[in-house]
């Protein structure tokens, strides 16, 4: 068999193997990150964090997290290109505490993960302030209250009393939540 006709044969040979390779690589290229890489929800809240795809192909994505505390709830779409929002929602009685949590994105036969950190935390406890006012007429209280209220105060009680010498006193009791001690 002349040289040339070998050459020819070892270069189809050649070809073919590299395209059935080819072909076999039905897995796009592709890189994913996480933003923010540390989550913190509240018991009884949602929170989300974003996970960006970069490829570039058009296709769809298979998203799964594992390591999830209990009380804790997913939303996840379907995957695709560029930003996707995942929605955590913790449950008044969720696991409290710092978790590890693995996401991983499958596209064909190409899996990715990354891992995030996630804090759920107990809910803020309530500081109240409480204010009392004294006034002569339920007008005046009324007007007080209105006041009041503007001001996120909340009417809790009102006491009717009549004092010594005739004189009438109306006392409403009012409370308003100050802000958490952090």
């Amino acid at each position: 068999m002349p040289r040339a006709i070998q050459i020819a044969i070892g270069c189809i040979v050649l070809i073919a193997t590299s395209a059935s390779r080819l072909n076999a690589q039905v897995s796009p290229a592709f890189n994913v990150t996480i933003n923010p890489s540390i989550v913190t929800v509240t018991q009884g809240a949602m929170t989300s964090f974003t996970l960006n795809i970069a490829v570039d192909e058009r296709r769809q994505f298979q998203l799964n997290l594992a390591g999830l505390p209990s009380g804790v709830i997913s939303q996840v779409p379907v995957g695709h290109p560029g930003a996707n929002t995942i929605v955590l929602t913790a449950l008044s009685g969720a696991a409290t505490g710092t978790f590890n949590v693995e996401l991983t994105v499958l596209a064909g036969n190409n899996p990715q993960a990354q891992t995030l950190v996630l804090n759920v935390k107990p809910p803020p406890v309530p500081y109240w302030e409480y204010r009392i006012e004294r006034t002569a007429t339920e007008h005046e209280l009324e007007s007080a209250a209105a006041s009041l209220g503007e001001q996120a105060w909340e009417l809790v009680s009102v006491l009717y009393r009549e004092r010594g010498n005739g004189l009438q006193e109306w006392v409403g009791f009012f409370k308003r939540q100050k802000r958490s001690r952090d």
